[in-house]
């Protein structure tokens, strides 16, 4: 080459940083294991669930952020970071993927910088069995920001086994659980009792007797019976199942004992003995129903089979008409005939709609409106078992969930 055409050359490649350097300068802070911050040493979150975005911060205290996840036999995974909030300043991120040896984590396996020209980054990977790590930290040392993080899963290994219990095998697993969402928690004494429904105040009579405690049938008997006179009462979510839990722990003889059950239907799923869980019924699920009310009648995994609008009780007859009346005493528990409960809803009318979802499964929706609020019941179709329940717009209490 001459030096003419070499000159030209490099006249030409300065004038095209973007192709060739994107002029951030090299990566700062790859590792450096004397950190408490670092490679080595991140912001430990736990295990996370696919197909549900967490968020984070990259702050001067926390630069590397960790989550893990396991496969249990080959799948194709797919990693993202991504803006936590619409409009923010983009978070220049590192995406760095681990598995886990003998020896622990070892050197990372893939790393991302940028992908698809955003400050964001992105894998995507064929991986067998294993456990693995997703780190996240800032291009330089000043990067800072919040920044979502996803985590997509395609084949065999991407699923629990089946028989893996929800809450783990211990009560102390739940404190840990990426698959569920403490939302409140509360210490019950004589003196705070009554603040638990008539219903909640039977699941700790039902609680303690899963203990030595097996006569007690009030639950100021039982709450006189546990350690210290007080008990545990925390509030569960599943976010991928769209479903809640109410768990009951107390001390008997200084060892771990009580009991978790449904939120909505009340039904005990697991035991608790000396901090073990036993005969749990309940494993992970995703829920095939969106968040709510509205996004499902936009969702375009459902097809819209029917619609109508009821005003009157004798527009209904058979199981429709047993659907409303149980979607109205849900709301309105006193109702006893369809004619009270349209009396009771918002401009007197109760509104029909059935779905039929990519899977074949389909559901009829009984909503209406109470004080500009919307409430309901979704019906498995053709039947009164639930598949979930509208409260204030948003979808609760699912059972139509992914095979």
């Amino acid at each position: 080459m001459s030096r003419r055409h070499a000159y030209v050359l490099a006249l030409t490649l300065a004038a095209l940083p973007g192709c060739m350097d994107d002029g951030k300068g090299p990566e700062e802070e790859l590792l450096d294991d004397s950190k408490a911050d670092s490679h080595r040493k991140p912001t430990d979150h736990g295990a996370l669930v696919f197909e549900m975005p967490v968020t984070s911060e990259l702050t001067e205290a926390e630069r590397y952020h960790a989550w893990t996840f396991e496969l249990h036999d080959d799948a194709r995974v797919e990693m993202t970071t991504s803006y936590a909030v619409r409009g923010q300043r983009r978070t220049d991120t590192v995406l760095y993927l681990y598995r886990e040896t003998a020896s622990g984590w070892g050197a990372y396996v893939a790393r991302n910088d940028d992908y698809a020209s955003t400050t964001y980054s992105q894998l995507v990977r064929d991986l067998g069995a294993g456990r693995y790590r997703v780190l996240v930290k800032g291009y330089d040392a000043a990067t800072r920001g919040k920044f979502k993080v996803t985590v997509d899963c395609e084949g065999a290994g991407c699923a629990v086994p089946s028989g893996v219990c929800l809450f783990g095998s211990t009560y102390n697993d739940i404190a840990t659980n990426a698959a569920l969402e403490t939302v409140n928690t509360t210490l019950i004494t004589q003196a705070t009792l009554a603040t638990l429904s008539a219903e909640d105040q039977q699941k700790l009579v039902l609680a303690v007797r899963q203990s030595s405690h097996t006569d007690v049938t009030t639950a100021t008997e039982a709450l006189a019976r546990v350690d210290q006179q007080e008990m545990n009462v925390i509030w569960l979510v599943e976010p991928a199942a769209r479903r809640g839990f109410i768990a009951f722990e107390y001390g008997a003889g200084d060892n771990s004992y009580g009991a978790i059950f449904e939120r909505l239907g009340g039904a005990m799923v697991t035991s608790i003995h000396d901090g073990d869980l036993y005969d749990c019924t309940v494993e992970h699920e995703t829920c095939l129903l969106p968040e709510d009310w509205a996004a499902l009648r936009m969702d375009p995994a459902f097809t819209r089979t029917s619609a109508r609008v009821v005003t009157a009780a004798n527009q209904l007859a058979g199981m429709e008409a047993a659907q409303a009346l149980a979607t109205f005493k849900r709301v309105y528990p006193d109702v006893v005939n369809l004619a009270e409960g349209l009396a009771h809803a918002d401009d007197h009318q109760l509104n029909v709609q059935s779905f039929r979802h990519t899977t074949g499964k389909q559901v009829t929706v009984f909503e209406l409106g109470a004080g500009d609020t919307s409430v309901g019941a979704i019906f498995h179709a053709g039947t009164l078992d639930l598949a979930g329940v509208i409260s204030d717009l948003f979808i609760d209490g699912c059972s139509l969930f992914v095979d």
